[in-house]
């Protein structure tokens, strides 16, 4: 038996929404048209002209009132005549009147409250409010000179609508009331009613220097110090693409636009001028809780320095992963102590180094003692082995019969010697050893000048023919 299909269940369509083909109602307005046809009919009604009338005394003016209230007349144009009577139309005259004098109360008070510079510019600036739709114009704001633009372009300061361009590498923060509206990417944007820009945030990467920043170490000694900061907004984890260099986040550049602050001076200060004064802070707190020897206390003067900048880094940055600044590069060039403190830290390195050659020349002597000394004693025993030696072998060339005169021979012949293997020791061990070679070969000279006078003297050879 075949088995039975089931019956497939049509599918469920989702509905299609079909877009109107005429433009949304604007209600308000919408509603205003309404109040002003009813009240048209309104004053029409209580008027109640006579349509049959007006009409013949226009078409048939001998005809009595009696016998024109008989004349049948299109409906369409008693209707017309009813409305648009004098008596009627008269009543629009308040109307029209109050219309006009509230518009220019209206631009009065837009002129007062903006400060427009005439009537002209602040009847526009309500025609675009009440039109709710941005013009032609386009408004690129420049990021150098955006506070002197706001405070001459009325929709730039007080809002649109009005279409701008924001500059490449940089963010807008938008306000409709004084209240945070959205946050605008390099590009064209359209603002909308009463939204205009607050400021501008740079989003490339910022570079701030200060120097002869005056520090407290612990023990009192003031330090001055040079500080450069490199950094940037926080990118908040996008990528960089072609179309977006520099990406950042939201609320890192919200942050950004609220951070400035008036300085004592009455001077304005923005987002990027309040990480240098961190890093100011953070120097100044780590110097005063160290005394000067623990900020020097490295191997060397670069180690020292590279601490310092580490630990500034740490203190500035570290658990503070919401923070809208994304620090590049720091450095912190120099700390300066007084002119005297820097002389007593030179003379005391000074000092130091002097005793440390002075160990190392002493540790060089004393193992130079120490060779000569072997050097000698190591000749000594040379001398007295050859001195065996000489003796041995003038008792072999003489036999039993050893004459005093090759005894001698032999002993010079060994001194020499042994004075010869010294002098090449001591060259050997290098040093000061000048004096020493000088007073070994002037021994050696007075050694040879005793053996020459030391030889026998020739003896005459036996000549048979010779008288004597």
């Amino acid at each position: 038996m075949a088995s039975q299909t089931q019956p497939r269940r049509p599918s469920r369509r989702l509905p299609v929404r079909l877009k109107a083909p005429w433009p949304a109602i604007n209600w308000p307005w919408f509603a205003l048209l309404a109040l002003f046809i009813g009240y048209w009919f309104f004053a029409s009604n209580l008027e109640r002209i006579d349509a049959n009338q007006v009409l013949a005394r226009i078409f048939v003016p001998n005809l009595p009132s009696s016998q024109a209230a008989t004349i049948p007349f299109s409906p369409l144009a008693t209707w017309l005549v009813e409305l648009f009577h004098p008596r009627v139309l008269r009543h629009f005259i308040p109307v029209f009147a109050g219309w006009w004098l509230a518009v220019q109360a209206a631009i009065s008070l837009m002129q007062v409250l903006y400060n427009c510079p005439d009537r002209r510019t602040a009847a526009e600036f309500l025609r675009r409010q009440r039109r709710d739709r941005p013009g032609s114009d386009l408004y690129v704001i420049s990021a150098k000179n955006f506070d002197e633009e706001r405070a001459s372009s009325i929709l730039l300061g007080v809002g649109g609508p009005v279409t701008v361009q924001i500059p490449p590498r940089h963010a807008a923060v938008t306000e409709r009331n004084g209240r945070k509206q959205r946050v605008l990417p390099p590009g064209i944007h359209n603002l909308g009613r009463f939204e205009y820009v607050h400021s501008i945030v740079d989003l490339q990467p910022q570079e701030k220097t200060a120097t002869d920043i005056m520090m407290l170490t612990k023990e009192g000694i003031p330090l001055r110090a040079d500080i450069s900061l490199t950094f940037r907004i926080d990118p908040g984890g996008s990528p960089v693409t072609h179309e977006q260099p520099f990406p950042f986040s939201v609320e890192a550049v919200q942050r950004a636009a609220y951070a400035g602050t008036v300085g004592p001076g009455g001077k304005a200060s923005t987002w990027s001028d309040a990480p240098l004064g961190k890093v100011a802070g953070a120097l100044s707190n780590m110097v005063s809780n160290d005394s000067l020897d623990d900020l020097l206390a490295a191997e060397s003067p670069r180690d020292a320095h590279h601490l310092i900048t580490q630990a500034v880094m740490r203190q500035v940055w570290a658990g503070k992963p919401d923070d809208y600044i994304k620090p590049l590069r720091m450095t912190i060039s120099r700390l300066t102590p007084p002119l005297e403190v820097s002389r007593q830290y030179t003379e005391y390195w000074l000092a130091r180094q002097r005793k440390e050659d002075m160990v190392a020349r002493a540790n060089g002597t004393a193992q130079l003692v120490r060779e000569a000394e072997t050097a000698r004693a190591a000749a000594e025993l040379s001398m007295v082995q050859a001195v065996s030696e000489g003796i041995r072998s003038a008792q072999q060339d003489s036999g039993s019969t050893l004459s005093g005169y090759l005894l001698v021979l032999r002993l010079m012949e060994a001194l020499r010697q042994m004075f010869h293997y010294s002098a090449d020791s001591l060259e050997d061990l290098g040093g000061d050893t000048d004096k020493l070679l000088n007073e070994i070969e002037a021994v050696d000279e007075r050694l040879s000048k005793v053996q020459d006078q030391m030889k026998l003297p020739a003896q005459q050879k036996f000549r048979p023919s010779s008288p004597d």
